[in-house]
């Protein structure tokens, strides 16, 4: 694996901010559009092989709180 094929731990962190609530795959997006999109990609792989996330009825994914 080359370090391009790494997450940003500072993209991870935001990412799993904004699972704090439920939310739509695409406002992750937009809440990192300001990094390209491989770049989103490998940081949301991160997070999903991290955290179980659950969805809900809308399809909006979140992290439950760990105990």
């Amino acid at each position: 694996m080359s370090a391009s094929d790494q997450a940003d731990p500072a993209l991870v962190k935001r990412i799993e901010e904004c699972l704090r609530q439920p939310t739509y795959f695409r406002d992750i997006l937009d809440a990192t559009r300001d990094q390209k999109y491989r770049a989103v990609l490998l940081a949301w792989s991160d997070v999903r092989t991290r955290h179980a996330l659950e969805r809900d009825e809308h399809g909006r994914y979140w992290r439950p709180k760990q105990a």
